[in-house]
C-alpha cells in the first residue's frame, strides 16, 4: 500500500441501535493505540536473555474533533452512547474505504468524553473507546 494521507481516515461506531454511523466529518485527529502486558519470567542463573511471556492484549481509540451539535454528529452520538453505557461496535480506517486499505473492527467501550469550550478558540469533543470483549480484528478491504 503506498503512502496515505491521514485526512483519508474514517472512523464509524454503532449507535445505540446498532445502525453504524460515520462521525468521520466531525473529525480532526484519531488515534489507534495496541499494547501488550508481557510479563517477565526470566530465571535465576539466566545472565544474557530476559525472558518475556506472550502477555494480555489491549487496544483504544482516542479521536477528536469539532463540537457540532445534532443527533447525527458525534457529539449527539457519544451523548448517546455515554448514557447507555453500551457496548459498541467501532470501526477504523487509516486509509479511508479504499480497496486494499486496512479496516480494524472491535466491540468496544467508552472509557471517556469531554467537551473543551475555550474562550478565545473553537470548541472540541474527545472521547476514548476501549476493548470490551474478544479482540480486534484487522482485514484489508477488497
Amino acid at each position: 500500500m503506498a503512502d496515505i494521507h491521514g485526512r483519508l481516515a474514517e472512523l464509524f461506531v454503532d449507535d445505540t441501535g446498532d445502525t453504524c454511523r460515520s462521525i468521520r466529518g466531525d473529525l480532526n485527529n484519531i488515534t489507534f493505540n495496541r499494547s501488550k502486558n508481557n510479563p517477565e519470567s526470566t530465571t535465576f542463573g539466566d545472565d544474557t536473555t530476559q525472558r518475556l511471556a506472550d502477555g494480555l492484549r489491549d487496544a483504544s481509540i482516542d479521536f477528536s474533533g469539532i463540537y457540532n451539535v445534532g443527533a447525527l454528529t458525534v457529539v449527539g452520538l457519544m451523548d448517546q452512547i455515554y448514557a447507555s453505557g453500551c457496548i459498541t461496535r467501532v470501526q477504523y480506517f487509516p486509509g479511508g474505504s479504499t480497496s486494499g486499505s486496512p479496516v480494524y473492527t472491535g466491540c468496544m467501550v467508552m472509557s471517556a468524553y469531554s467537551a473543551n469550550t475555550p474562550v478565545d478558540g473553537v470548541a472540541t469533543v474527545t472521547a476514548t473507546f476501549q476493548i470490551a470483549s474478544g479482540s480486534i480484528t484487522a482485514a484489508c478491504i477488497a
